[in-house]
């Protein structure tokens, strides 16, 4: 299921609300996220060397280890092209940002190394960090609220207006110990 499902109005308000914040704090005014290529509607959003840029990036933030799954392994770059079909002036940031990445290669970024990407992150996000923030909190967005995770984090989602989950009784005798403690203040 994951991010295949129609847009909800939550989601979607989620996603604008997302972006009015991305344009007021001026991200969108960067000179590395300003293109002026046009596409037309039969184009893709981002083109196959462009969506491997940003898996790989995606990847580097959010690894595989086993037992969780990676960014782009559970629809990463699939959310964020979801996202920008639905706000599209939010392409030229992500065009931008994918060009920055590649800027600071001395190679290919998908052809090199693991360490040298984190490297090539790292300085990103030393100078540029609003662009960084963009890729850290889109890759977080697009895991953490992906339907696959939830049993893996321990995640149970209860739908607005449900009563939820029900607390655990408290334990009183976790108290015990630190009652049977001498005072530490002066009682005047």
């Amino acid at each position: 299921m994951g991010h295949q499902q129609a847009w909800s109005r939550r989601r979607f308000s989620k996603a604008i609300f997302f972006a009015q914040c991305i344009m007021a704090s001026g991200t969108l005014t960067l000179p590395l996220a300003c293109t002026t290529t046009k596409k037309s509607n039969s184009d893709p959003l981002l083109n196959d060397a462009q969506q491997e840029t940003l898996s790989w990036a995606m990847d580097e933030l959010i690894p595989s280890n086993g037992i969780m799954p990676s960014a782009s392994e559970i629809g990463g770059v699939a959310y964020i092209l979801s996202i920008m079909k639905a706000l599209p002036d939010l392409s030229p940031l992500f065009e931008g940002l994918i060009a920055h990445i590649d800027e600071q290669c001395q190679y290919q970024f998908t052809k090199i190394k693991s360490a040298e990407r984190i490297a090539v992150l790292k300085h990103i996000e030393e100078h540029q960090p609003r662009l960084f923030k963009v890729l850290k909190e889109f890759t977080y967005e697009s895991y953490y609220t992906n339907e696959t995770v939830f049993p893996l984090i321990g995640y149970e989602p209860y739908p607005t207006g449900s009563k939820g989950p029900e607390m655990e009784p408290f334990d009183d005798t976790l108290l015990d110990r630190v009652r049977a403690l001498k005072p530490t203040y002066i009682k005047i």
